[in-house]
């Protein structure tokens, strides 16, 4: 990739934010319109969020069918990422597996997706507990009436991809700058036409900040306030024992908010899943807490008891930005020309390609058929904190 070490002096649309959701955005841009396009990056690409995404690939959204259009697509994207950007990236398919008791809401929730999976002939399974036994017999489910089984979920890697991204938008004529810090913006006659670094001012006619947990501070500059909640999220990668055949795993839910999935090189990992501790992005501890690590490898075992005696490769913890609903921020709001992508929730990595595409069209103005607008805009929050009500479940 082409890092030029002087930031341009203008530029048709800047682009705040080198992870999988900025770097998305900017490929767009470069590659479906003429617009001359910058992207700025306080650290490095993929430094924040996406440096620690489990990136994880699925289909399944209980009944928010908007949400398993949007991952269709992106899968579908992430399917020809080598032939479509020419950049290759790390590419596993697993199923991901939702086992739930009958008459419960995770029944609801698991039988909702296996509709929907259906209606858009994604392949999926709805197996009894028998034949879900049989399917996967490294876990244990012992309340489990049934399991649904999105037969296509994948995983990935999400420096892979946002590199892939920036190299592919320098190698297009982008300009993608990392180690600069943007501190604010410049507006004249309430629209932006400029942004302001630390080194610099960017003269522009549209900023698109794409920074993770790091938005709200950005935007609140200009009084515009975004519902976000920075979240750590607790991550280990189990070192199963030889004998232990981890493409028998299945990505799927744990007890107590948790989730695993098959991890490259023969590893698992496992990790908390909208924790609910709110931490600061810049000084959240970096390391698990011992207990955490401790109740991990325990409920890990207790349903897969050939992962007891597995040892810790490693382990680190990252940051969700997330909404009151879960449901994303995607919206021109402040000054003019200033647009937001955010509150992805712990969803951003499986949707980014549609992300991409949706803002590139929010940016040009064309009708986009993969995202319904108004569910996605800032102003679902003007009447109700809780927006658009219930939150993804999953």
């Amino acid at each position: 990739m082409s890092i030029q070490p002087d930031i341009p002096t203008e530029t048709d649309v800047v682009v705040v934010g080198g992870g999988v959701i900025g770097t998305s955005i900017g490929y767009f841009l470069t590659t479906e319109t003429d617009l001359d396009v910058t992207l700025l990056e306080r650290d490095a690409i993929a430094a924040g969020s996406t440096g620690d995404s489990s990136a994880i690939i699925r289909h399944h959204y209980g009944d928010r069918e908007r949400y398993t259009r949007m991952a269709r697509w992106s899968h579908e994207f992430y399917r020809r990422f080598e032939t479509e950007v020419g950049e290759p990236i790390a590419y596993e398919e697993t199923p991901r597996v939702v086992f739930a008791e009958e008459g419960t809401e995770d029944a609801e929730y698991a039988d909702s997706g296996h509709d929907i999976l259906s209606e858009h002939e994604i392949p999926v399974q709805k197996l009894d507990s028998g034949e879900a036994h049989e399917r996967f017999p490294m876990l244990r489910y012992e309340d489990a009436d049934f399991a649904v089984s999105d037969e296509t979920a994948a995983y990935s890697d999400g420096t892979d991809v946002a590199a892939g991204f920036a190299r592919a938008m320098a190698d297009r004529g982008a300009t993608v700058i990392t180690g600069t810090t943007v501190e604010g913006f410049a507006i004249e006659d309430d629209r932006i036409i400029g942004v302001d670094t630390d080194d610099t001012t960017v003269d522009c006619d549209r900023a698109i900040v794409a920074a993770g947990p790091w938005t709200p501070r950005l935007m609140d500059e200009i009084g515009v306030d975004l519902p976000l909640v920075s979240e750590r999220e607790q991550v280990i990668i189990l070192d199963p024992p030889r004998t232990v055949e981890t493409e028998q795993l299945p990505t799927t839910g744990l007890p107590g908010g948790y989730y695993m999935r098959p991890e490259f090189g023969e590893g698992v990992l496992v990790a908390t899943h909208h924790s609910g501790e709110e931490v600061n992005p810049d000084t959240y501890d970096n390391q698990p807490d011992e207990e955490t690590l401790l109740h991990l490898h325990e409920t890990v075992a207790s349903h897969v008891p050939e992962l007891e005696n597995a040892g810790i490769r490693g382990s680190y913890c990252g940051v969700y930005a997330s909404t009151p609903d879960h449901d994303f921020i995607i919206d021109e709001c402040g000054p003019d020309g200033c647009y937001v992508a955010c509150g992805f929730s712990g969803h951003g990595f499986k949707n980014a390609p549609a992300v991409g595409q949706f803002v590139t069209d929010l940016v040009t103005d064309a009708d986009s058929m993969l995202v319904d607008p108004e569910h996605f805009s800032l102003s679902r929050f003007a009447d109700t904190e809780d927006g658009n009500g219930d939150q993804i479940k999953y």
